[in-house]
């Protein structure tokens, strides 16, 4: 995971939460990415999150970027939505995260 914080001290930028990318592992569904990273970016413990299931389906949500032999498994998608008041967009190999 990396952090980034584009509001340095005396440029003028407004307040913005941080932005967190979490890298996918290789053997990692994007459903449990997506939890795991959400516990390590809100200090919370799994058993405290709100459900996933409750937001996006977690199976669905895998689907959406499990390969194939179609060839559009070689375009960029994306897939982004609110959960435990993390915004979150998910890629193929990243889950990018902002609090709040």
């Amino acid at each position: 995971m990396t952090d980034s914080s584009p509001d340095e001290p005396g440029n003028g930028i407004a307040h913005q939460a941080p932005e967190v990318t979490y890298e996918i592992g290789a053997d990692e569904l994007p459903s449990e990415a997506v939890v795991r990273a959400t516990t390590a970016l809100t200090n919370t413990p799994v058993i405290e999150l709100d459900p996933l299931y409750d937001v996006v389906d977690p199976v669905h949500l895998d689907g959406v970027f499990r390969e194939s032999n179609s060839r559009t498994i070689h375009e960029e998608k994306s897939v982004t939505f609110r959960f435990n008041e993390c915004l979150i967009s998910v890629t193929r190999s990243t889950a990018f995260y902002a609090a709040g």
